[in-house]
């Protein structure tokens, strides 16, 4: 099992916010389900925190565990962002974490625009 940290980025106009809920479309489930169909398995995306509805973030951190060992970071992250895009959301990097990697003391940076 590998722990990956990705930083993401996005424009939440659209989104009623990070968190997945029965209401709208969130940004947590946008990602989730690229993810699952990239992996070809069940993932849960873990936030480091939310966002409300229509809150940009720049630098968001969230993590996966998967069986698939990401070898080519480049390529994946080319495709994941093919898919998230068109929804103005990027994952600007992923990094492949320790057993103990705690999502809690990664920073993220929020705005809010008008």
């Amino acid at each position: 099992m590998a722990i990956y940290q990705i930083i993401i980025e996005y424009d939440g106009t659209n989104f009623v916010g990070w968190q997945i809920q029965k209401n709208g479309l969130s940004v947590q489930e946008t990602v989730q389900k690229t993810l699952i169909k990239i992996l070809k398995q069940k993932t849960i995306l873990y936030g480091s925190g939310r966002t409300d509805s229509g809150v940009h973030a720049i630098e968001q951190s969230a993590h996966f565990n998967t069986k698939t060992r990401i070898n080519n970071k480049f390529f994946f992250l080319n495709t994941i962002n093919f898919f998230l895009n068109k929804k103005k959301i990027s994952i600007l990097k992923i990094y492949q974490k320790k057993k103990n990697f705690n999502k809690k003391t990664t920073q993220k940076k929020k705005i809010k625009m008008n």
